[in-house]
């Protein structure tokens, strides 16, 4: 039977009275610079016909509370069916403002369908097909996307929905969840452990790991840290607490800070991070050819005024970008001279700007310019990326037919990369600066206690010990009879360790592919991906770049191509070619040989 439980004020029944007081009571403890209501929709889901939960139910109770006491006006659902998801659902969003923080919380039995994120009801009925089984639950796209339309000022996803459950297992669906797809803007997103993977109902305690730890911080007024110092705590408490086998994950692209407490000094927003949050931000729209939207927060990244390196960056990227938003505008118009001059004004005023030239090679095409087209064609084979290279290669080719001008450029070979100092254009190579991280801390301190107190080694690291190539050299002739001793005992010593070093069984991940491709600051969200290796725990050591750790374990890889190589006794006895793409999650098993 659901249950509903509601928020409500001192004997008033009506939701806007209700509304009204709490906030009245809340306000003193919230900074007057913020604006607009929290208010927070939480379902939990225990009593499934097929695979019952024992802490879903537990687990909405504990966030229903901890948010209470953060200041949100929340709605909970307990054991709801679909008819009730949707309806509380949609009166939810319903009241969602434009000055509003919105946060979803669900516990219960998830399932991730052709890539697509689904909650399940109590009452999921027993369908013969795919299509049916989408209709029986709560898409949770179609939440986004109503949030989307709602334009609240902020929006919280929380899923503790990542257990094992038996519509995966009725459909042989992959398990867990999916990556979230097309996530509104300003929202934060968080799962109670990696997309794909699965966490447990800890059998042993009263709520999910996940959902204990989350609501005991946010109950905690006193830590008044903001949501991703939260989810970071939670992740550490989480990962000792199930022994590395479940670690919670978040996504994110708030552009300000959220306090579930508010500091006592105040407005979240006069972080001195938040115009690198904006100008990041930008960064994002500007890939997605969103002009005005980037547009707009560089401007407010001017306006803030943050000085230095950030504020020299926005007025730079500025013309660039109105460069872009016009030439994209003419270009739709159908005015394609003013948009190939427009394209030109954008490449001078970034070089590397690949899309943009390729941009203006299709305005000059459709003039029949063919010798500006041919230009900016060079120009993309001269600085573009290996892919950048072999699209204007396929270009030219085809316009070899019909120009000489094309074909001698196709037979000329790929020239060489520009120079270093091109690329990094503003930097001084061979000059040190030494003062650069003094003036760094200046505008931007960084809390270096914070992370030493933290420090905690799980796993003592395991030592690969050096060859014999790396040996200490002998000492010299004249050396005292007892030095001479020690010394023969080194070099045994030496030598057992090269034989160990042969002997032991590793396992290697080494980067492969083409290095004409440059990755400044990889985004963290965008271009890393993970990769799962299971394995006789605490036995096999996997290297990467310099660093080590033990089985099982998971890495986390910037994008690209690697090879991943088995080496035993001091051969390679396996090698596998591995892809990682953005936001991927594989498994590799090590076996020995």
């Amino acid at each position: 039977m659901m249950q509903i439980v509601r928020s409500t004020g001192r004997g008033k029944s009506a939701w806007l009275n209700c509304s009204l007081l709490f906030l009245a009571a809340l306000a003193p403890a919230l900074h007057a610079q913020e604006t607009g209501r929290r208010l927070a929709l939480i379902i939990g889901n225990d009593a499934y016909s097929i695979s019952p939960l024992k802490n879903a139910v537990n687990d909405a109770r504990a966030m229903d509370k901890a948010l209470k006491s953060a200041g949100f006006l929340t709605v909970t659902l307990e054991n709801a069916r679909k008819a009730d998801m949707d309806r509380a659902i949609g009166e939810f969003l319903d009241k969602l403002g434009p000055d509003d923080t919105a946060l979803f919380f669900f516990a219960g039995h998830g399932v991730q369908i052709e890539n697509e994120n689904f909650l399940v009801p109590v009452d999921f009925p027993s369908v013969a097909t795919i299509s049916a089984a989408k209709f029986a639950c709560m898409s949770v796209a179609r939440i986004f996307d109503e949030l989307k339309r709602k334009r609240a000022k902020r929006n919280i996803v929380i899923l503790d929905a990542c257990r094992s459950n038996p519509v995966a297992e009725k459909y042989s669906l992959e398990a867990g969840l999916a990556n979230p797809q097309d996530a509104p803007s300003e929202s934060f997103v968080a799962f109670s452990t990696g997309p794909g993977q699965t966490a447990t109902d800890n059998p042993n305690g009263r709520d999910s790991w996940f959902t204990e730890a989350l609501a005991d911080y946010i109950s905690q007024s006193a830590l008044t840290v903001e949501i991703n110092e939260v989810f970071t705590r939670v992740k550490k408490r989480v990962s000792q607490a199930t022994e590395g086998r479940q670690t919670p994950w978040t996504t994110s692209n708030l552009t300000s800070r959220f306090y579930f407490h508010m500091p006592p000094n105040g407005d979240s927003d006069s972080d001195s991070t938040v115009a690198e949050k904006w100008m990041e931000d930008a960064r994002v729209r500007e890939q997605r050819e969103e002009w005005a939207e980037a547009i707009d927060l560089v401007n407010q990244v001017l306006q803030r005024k943050p000085g230095g390196a950030l504020e020299t960056l926005a007025k730079e990227r500025l013309p660039y970008l109105t460069a872009r938003k016009n030439a994209q505008a003419r270009f739709e118009a159908g005015d394609y001279p003013a948009a190939a001059n427009s394209y030109e004004q954008a490449l001078k005023l970034d070089p590397f700007a690949m899309n943009a030239v390729l941009q203006g090679v299709n305005s000059y095409l459709l003039q029949d310019h063919l010798p500006e087209a041919i230009v900016l064609l060079k120009a993309m084979r001269l600085r573009g990326t290996s892919e950048a290279v072999q699209t204007a290669d396929l270009m030219l080719k085809q316009l070899a037919a019909v120009s000489p001008e094309a074909a001698t450029e196709v037979q000329s070979g790929v020239p060489q990369p520009p120079p270093i100092e091109e690329v990094f254009s503003g930097m001084h190579f061979g000059v040190p600066d030494w003062d650069a991280g003094k003036r760094h801390l200046e505008t931007a301190e960084v809390d270096i206690t914070r992370w030493t107190k933290d420090l905690k080694m799980e796993v003592p690291m395991p030592v690969l010990v050096a060859s014999a190539a790396t040996a200490t050299p002998a000492p010299a002739a004249e050396t005292t009879a007892q030095a001479t001793a020690e010394t023969a005992a080194d070099h045994a010593d030496d030598a057992q360790a090269a034989a160990v070093n042969n002997a032991i069984f590793h396992v290697e991940v080494v980067p492969t592919g083409d290095t004409r491709n440059l990755r400044l600051r990889p985004d963290a969200a965008e271009e890393f991906g993970y990769v799962q290796f299971d394995g006789p725990a605490g036995e096999t050591p996997v290297v990467f770049a310099g660093k080590q750790v033990v089985l099982p374990t998971k890495l986390k890889l910037p994008t690209g191509k690697y090879e991943i190589r088995t080496v035993d006794e001091g051969k390679v006895v396996n090698r596998q070619d591995l892809e990682v793409t953005p936001l991927s999650t594989q498994t590799f098993k090590v076996k020995r040989p």
